[in-house]
């Protein structure tokens, strides 16, 4: 069921993201594999029990529209998953949390990207400033989380990592 590469031949190579072309074979036979390698990436959910979540809305050139999100970002090279989501909740949102509580970890688009994701809830927050990137216009938004819910009914939040965090939140409420 595995595959055996047999060459890998790198095209592209840029600072978050990098394009590789693998020659595997299979049981099938030999094919061509197109993979992304991405850094490995956090997302933290701000959380205010006993009923309110803090989104930010972004506008992303891939999908090009606006984009209802959890704040999220790349681990800088030997940073912790822990510190990584501490530096993106006060950078994109101003909050400091008292904690920060690990909730799953997973793999965003495994088909052809390894970019690893770990996922976060925030905790007894304190309002700071917000710190955003040079190239980042970012909007906080607060919704309860049935607002949430909804929204994510009518595909108005499509984001993955932001649907996992809610729908974790709202079945695991009690935990926070």
């Amino acid at each position: 069921m595995n595959e055996k590469t047999i060459k890998s031949k790198h095209i592209f190579k840029g600072n978050i993201v990098s394009l590789r072309v693998d020659t595997v074979e299979g049981p099938n036979g030999i094919t061509t594999r197109e993979i992304i390698e991405h850094v490995p990436a956090v997302s933290i959910l701000p959380f205010k029990a006993p009923d309110t979540l803090y989104l930010i809305k972004q506008f992303r050139k891939p999908t090009e529209q606006i984009l209802i999100e959890v704040p999220a970002g790349c681990m800088d090279k030997n940073e912790s998953p822990l510190k990584a989501a501490t530096r993106e909740l006060q950078e994109e949102t101003g909050f400091k949390a008292k904690t920060i509580t690990p909730i799953c970890e997973s793999y965003m688009a495994p088909g052809f990207c390894n970019e690893y994701m770990y996922l976060f809830i925030a905790t007894d927050l304190t309002k700071d400033k917000t710190n955003f990137d040079q190239d980042e216009y970012i909007e906080l938004a607060e919704y309860s989380i049935q607002e949430a819910l909804t929204l994510i009914e009518k595909k108005e939040i499509i984001d993955a990592k932001t649907i996992l965090s809610i729908l974790y939140l709202n079945h695991y409420i009690k935990k926070f």
